[in-house]
């Protein structure tokens, strides 16, 4: 998104504390700066973004993993780095703040195709997964009610499963790809049969979005709605699991024995956006759910082959 800002002439600040992301991947340009920022320091944020105009905040930990292992953490980040961000940016007036909040917020949704205005909520405050869907359900409120009024407009955006290369580890794509590269290497790097244990029955739906379209979307809901807003970002596509692992069995020309688990506690079992909003504003999403299930895969075998021991 950085490199996508900057190509249509805007000046860039890219801030990261290198804790899970890292400034080194972002492919330089002109009009892109770096700079480490932890948003967790208030006077690092305060003069970071002093005199900037819009403010993408993207900050956060994600990663299923990173839900049960590191809550604190993540609630941390979530909550009080976005209390410092949006009360940063109202005190130097800057004009927007662009929050990407998730759709973790609503956990289990009561309705599918699931629209901006669903209810939020968190089913059991003892489960850590909700550490991730507390600090964004805490974020928009934050975002919502502390702008409400003032002169800077904001626009919450909910990502739905954003896929592609470099999106880390603690996701359901580069989870599988890596049991299935251990698996292979475990037989001598055979083309066999290849035994694959997922979380759950299986049955389990997503809407996967591509990186590029996710980009696309929210620039356009960001850049291009006037005042503020709330709006979903992915495809209207459901997904199981098992259409997921067929998938990625193709690309890699393996033959998948699935077995099956009990699916974690607080894990929906359906999730699939309503993008009409967005769709209103002239978003269409171009890449086909197997073109970037292709990619995103390949990327992430051939990191495997490079890094094996």
């Amino acid at each position: 998104m950085t490199l996508s800002l900057a190509k249509r002439g805007f000046k860039v600040i890219a801030l990261d504390n290198n804790f899970r992301g890292s400034l080194a991947t972002i492919e330089m340009h002109p009009n892109i700066s770096l700079k480490s920022c932890d948003i967790l320091d208030r006077d690092s944020v305060d003069e970071s973004i002093a005199g900037t105009d819009i403010v993408f905040h993207l900050a956060a930990i994600n990663g299923t993993e990173n839900f049960y292992s590191i809550p604190d953490k993540v609630m941390e980040v979530g909550v009080i780095g976005t209390h410092n961000v949006v009360q940063s940016a109202k005190m130097q007036n800057i004009r927007k703040v662009v929050f990407a909040s998730s759709s973790e917020a609503y956990s289990t949704p009561l309705v599918i195709p699931t629209p901006e205005t669903v209810e939020l909520r968190i089913p059991d405050v003892l489960n850590p997964r909700f550490s991730y869907g507390g600090g964004k359900l805490a974020g928009e409120l934050i975002v919502v009610n502390y702008l409400r009024g003032s002169g800077t407009e904001f626009i919450v955006f909910r990502p739905h499963n954003v896929i592609g290369p470099q999106m880390g580890f603690e996701h359901v794509i580069p989870q599988l790809v890596g049991k299935i590269f251990k698996q292979w290497r475990s037989l001598g790097g055979m083309k066999q049969t290849i035994s694959l244990e997922i979380q759950g029955a299986g049955t389990e739906t997503r809407s996967f979005i591509d990186i590029n379209d996710a980009i696309r979307a929210i620039e356009i809901c960001s850049l291009d709605y006037p005042g503020s807003g709330i709006f979903h970002i992915g495809t209207e596509k459901e997904c199981s699991i098992f259409d997921l692992v067929r998938e990625i069995g193709q690309v890699l020309g393996f033959e998948l024995k699935i077995i099956t688990t009990k699916v974690a506690t607080g894990s929906p079992l359906r999730r699939c956006p309503d993008i009409s909003k967005l769709r209103s504003l002239g978003f269409v999403p171009r890449v086909e759910f197997s073109a970037t299930v292709k990619k995103t895969v390949q990327w992430y075998w051939q990191y495997f082959e490079k890094n094996a021991k």
